[in-house]
């Protein structure tokens, strides 16, 4: 499926259309493994700066599309969910 992602990803960008973004393969445990290792030491932290139910997810993306998020934004997908971050 990497291999895959990564042709389709090359090829939208030398042909046009939907623009296509891969993400990390689950071959990257190791990886996984150090960011995991720096925020269990404090030393690496996610930046949140916003968080939205699915519901308002029009309303998170016209707020990534001002250009003024100062961190991720993120679209909680379960009611209930906690969230250090609110709008």
């Amino acid at each position: 499926m990497g291999l895959k992602n990564s042709l389709l990803e090359r090829w939208t960008a030398v042909r046009g259309g939907p623009r296509v973004v891969t993400g990390m393969s689950i071959r990257k445990t190791k990886a996984l493994q150090v960011v995991r290792d720096l925020v269990d030491a404090g030393q690496l932290r996610a930046v949140i700066d916003r968080s939205y139910p699915l519901e308002e997810i029009v309303e998170a993306h016209r707020y990534v599309e001002t250009g003024r998020k100062q961190g991720n934004v993120v679209v909680r997908v379960v009611d209930g969910c906690p969230s250090r971050a609110s709008q």
